[in-house]
């Protein structure tokens, strides 16, 4: 059987469309038009002789080949991309690089950072967020720092912290921020959130359920891509959202954030620190670690767990 092989180009437009379940983003971020890409797709199911998307006047979702077909496309386009960056802009070898996603290195990494390079000087550090779970690349990262359970087997993996989860809010927000308001009265406000990942129940589900909660009686608001941008919604006075303990740990002690409720529950999930299998004595790295524990054993809203 002969496997007539589509281009570079049309699957680059498919795995554009399946990541945005649009063709206008696609074309945006691909800058093209819309009809190049309508034309893309075409092509690309007309040469593999299967439907990959189902088209409606107001959306885009994949067909169940198009959800088998979709995840290796996704993996070597998005290589390719980032093989191509990595050409374009080596990385410096003397820098250290850490990945982790957007939320632990902006709302807990940078504010200890500052120590760290102190105390190291001649140590340089580069952060590397990422806002997807597995989106590794082992070129990217030196040690990442991952809420995800260990599955890459180029990596080792650390059992590094556990944590909770609970409502934040903004002052304003609550009519009397001196006190708590009731559970019966948290359906009168906009719940805010962002996706579940990894198969775990969502943070509302989970939180609502330990306080003896409806979730069918509640209302919710915006879904975010990660929690800094849920973070500056709540901050901004739109709505309720779950936060991890560590995360909102200054806004709380600052009075930005205050909790409406004593309630807590353990995350979804627990975190863990990878570094490369196959990879040259590194001393940076070493120390790097060593003090990242360190700190991790000093932060009072987080608790080591065995693997």
């Amino acid at each position: 059987m002969i496997t007539h092989m589509p281009t570079l180009v049309s699957l680059r437009a498919f795995e554009a469309v399946a990541r945005h379940k649009s063709f206008r983003k696609a074309a945006d971020e691909i800058c093209v038009t819309h009809a190049a890409i309508s034309h893309q797709i075409k092509a690309l199911e007309t040469t593999i002789g299967v439907q990959l998307l189902e088209r409606t006047s107001r959306s885009v979702e994949l067909t169940p080949a198009g959800e088998q077909y979709y995840p290796p496309i996704r993996e070597h386009i998005q290589g390719i991309i980032k093989a191509t960056r990595r050409v374009q802009a080596p990385e410096e070898p003397e820098v250290l690089l850490v990945q982790s996603y957007a939320s632990f290195n902006t709302m807990w990494l940078q504010l200890r950072l500052a120590d760290f390079l102190q105390e190291n000087p001649n140590t340089r550090v580069r952060i590397v967020s990422t806002f997807e779970d597995g989106d590794y690349d082992m070129h990217r990262f030196d040690v990442g720092v991952f809420n995800a359970p260990p599955f890459d087997k180029r990596f080792d993996y650390r059992p590094l912290f556990e944590t909770d989860i609970y409502p934040v809010c903004a002052p304003e927000t609550l009519s009397d921020p001196s006190r708590s308001i009731s559970l019966e009265e948290l359906k009168n406000f906009l719940l805010l959130s962002i996706p579940s990942t990894w198969n775990e129940p969502d943070d509302w589900d989970l939180w609502l359920d330990a306080a003896g909660l409806n979730r069918k009686t509640m209302k919710f608001g915006t879904v975010f891509d990660n929690y800094p941008l849920v973070r500056e919604a709540v901050l901004n006075n739109q709505g309720i959202s779950i936060s991890r303990a560590p995360f909102c740990a200054r806004d709380l002690e600052r009075g930005r954030l205050v909790r409406p409720f004593d309630i807590s529950v353990s995350e979804p999930g627990r975190w863990y620190l990878a570094t490369q299998k196959e990879r040259a004595p590194n001393l940076n790295l070493d120390t790097f670690v060593d003090w990242l524990f360190a700190q991790i054993e000093a932060d009072p809203t987080m608790r080591f767990f065995a693997a």
